[in-house]
């Protein structure tokens, strides 16, 4: 059975600087950084993370910070690039089932603490980790894939929409604009 999927959530883009990017982006085309709440929750250590709004398309560039790890693996081989293509499915331990049966495997699992993000009671208590899969012999990209972590009808635009409100009526609410929360 096939794979159900959302409309595409962002392409994600591997750059040397993603601030300088999202400028380009801005001078050019007036392109301009969205969902910076979600982009801070998924910067860390390793990698920054800029999302900007292009047309109806969101790039999420990622700039890596140390020299290791997938993102800095394709920037040293490939230079800057499309990376992946991200999109919710239903069910994702069926659908990496069936991609691991087409020949595309897992690359990376990346549990993420959504409640840091959304508040533990909108996020589901079983999600599975994001995950990377290597589609690129088929595809010419990789595929990440997710489950959304919102809990019962709320979409994920919602719990980004609820964030940015109570972060307006209450400046300075955890996660801080600038800071990003650990995973």
């Amino acid at each position: 059975m096939a794979v159900k999927v959302s409309p595409l959530v962002h392409i994600e883009i591997v750059v040397r600087d993603a601030e300088e990017a999202a400028a380009f982006l801005s001078r050019v085309f007036g392109a301009q950084k969205t969902q910076e709440a979600f982009a801070n929750f998924l910067s860390s250590p390793f990698a920054k993370v800029v999302h900007v709004e292009l047309g109806n398309v969101v790039l999420q560039f990622i700039q890596p910070i140390i020299d290791q790890g997938l993102w800095a693996e394709f920037l040293r081989e490939k230079g800057p690039g499309v990376h992946n293509l991200t999109f919710l499915v239903d069910d994702l331990p069926a659908a990496v089932n069936t991609l691991d049966r087409e020949g595309a495997r897992v690359l990376l699992e990346m549990p993420f603490d959504w409640a840091r993000l959304f508040g533990p009671e909108n996020v589901r208590p079983d999600v599975p980790p994001v995950t990377m899969i290597g589609s690129e012999e088929m595809v010419g990209f990789r595929l990440e894939l997710a489950e959304s972590p919102a809990k019962g009808e709320r979409s994920l635009d919602e719990l980004e929409l609820s964030i940015e409100q109570a972060r307006q009526s209450r400046p300075g609410s955890p996660p801080g604009e600038g800071e990003a929360p650990s995973r």
